[in-house]
């Protein structure tokens, strides 16, 4: 195995990150395409069957919970508030759902979750 110096690791990092996202993003187009009806036209935003059933990763439900909240408009310290949870916990939890989705904003949480089946 070929050891890599320091100035090397965060580039090979970075490729790694790339290609796994990659993959997520292909995995999810076939995921897509084997949820929809026999004889229908693909699409490139397939309605899952179940909840959770086109994420590699499901969403705990912790994470649902937050995710509603969210969509609906509502700020971290809101979240915080009604969950009776700490504010990081929230951030925590935020951040895993925009990993989760492959998303990158709130206005995209809300959009993924009503592809998604999830609110």
């Amino acid at each position: 195995m070929t050891r890599l110096s320091p100035p090397q690791l965060p580039a090979t990092l970075v490729v790694r990150e790339r290609l796994l996202a990659a993959l997520i993003s292909y995995a999810r187009t076939l995921l897509c395409a084997f949820a929809q009806e026999p004889g229908a036209q693909p699409t490139r935003e397939a309605q899952p069957r179940g909840e959770n059933s086109l994420l590699l990763d499901p969403l705990s439900d912790q994470e649902q919970r937050v995710l509603r909240l969210l969509a609906a408009g509502r700020s971290n310290p809101e979240i915080a508030n009604t969950l009776v949870l700490s504010l990081n916990t929230v951030k925590t939890h935020v951040q895993s759902l925009y990993r989760k989705l492959d998303i990158h904003s709130r206005v995209e949480a809300s959009e993924a979750a009503r592809r998604f089946s999830l609110l």
